[in-house]
């Protein structure tokens, strides 16, 4: 184990540093904050350490633009009073009810009622339930959006379904399977197309080379916006 410290606006910051020995080269990662370090088995800790302290002014850079994008995106209904369905913002307000504790959306807001005899906190019960409810809503519109894309594409799935994933949108596995994060339902509608074409024409290319992402480009015209919208938007998939 490799224990490298570096400073960051006066701040301690500790990469998570992986050796492997199938990697031949170094490289730094940054998601929502985390610094991860990969180099080869066997890398002295003293050259990893120049190494991170070489490149500390590129990590803090992309920690301060990452922060100011999970700040902007940061998912806390129960504080905002507010929730993303569809691409836009809704108005959140919660009361007390005698009632079941519910989800209610009349296209102009939503309304979570909580019920007065539940012991948990109000904003876990509120969270809990805005995700029930997007993950219903998700596979009520994904899984059929999927097929027409499948037809519009030609490229058919054996098998549509959804997923509670912490680090991806949506997976293609070698059987032909297509799962998508239930999350995406937040996204706007063209940003969805573009998770779900990207899926599909795994089907085709298994990978990310050149020929993939000419045939995405082919459905799918302005993906890079897209590929930008999700990862400015990666807090999302911390929401739990």
């Amino acid at each position: 184990m490799i224990n490298c410290v570096i400073r960051l606006d006066g701040k301690e910051v500790t990469p998570v540093v992986i050796q492997s020995p199938r990697r031949k080269t170094a490289s730094v990662e940054i998601k929502q904050g985390k610094v991860t370090v990969r180099v080869p088995s066997g890398t002295p800790e003293s050259w990893v350490q120049q190494f991170i302290e070489q490149r500390s002014a590129w990590i803090a850079k992309h920690i301060s633009a990452q922060l100011v994008r999970t700040n902007k995106h940061q998912i806390i209904p129960y504080e905002s009073g507010e929730i993303s369905f569809r691409g836009r913002n809704f108005p959140l307000i919660m009361c007390n009810s005698a009632e079941k504790s519910s989800v209610r959306f009349d296209q102009k807001l939503f309304k979570v009622n909580l019920n007065n005899r539940t012991r948990k906190a109000a904003g876990d019960v509120t969270h809990l339930l805005l995700q029930k409810w997007l993950a219903q809503k998700a596979e009520d519109y994904l899984i059929p959006r999927t097929l027409v894309l499948a037809k519009q594409v030609d490229l058919h799935p054996t098998k549509i379904s959804l997923g509670n994933y912490k680090s991806m949108w949506g997976r293609c596995s070698v059987k032909g399977e297509i799962a998508l994060n239930w999350r995406l339902i937040m996204a706007d509608e063209a940003a969805m197309d573009y998770v779900i074409i990207h899926e599909l024409c795994h089907l085709h290319e298994f990978n990310h080379s050149p020929a993939f992402w000419n045939r995405v480009a082919l459905h799918c015209s302005d993906y890079s916006h897209w590929r930008q919208y999700f990862k400015d938007r990666s807090i999302w998939l911390s929401w739990r």
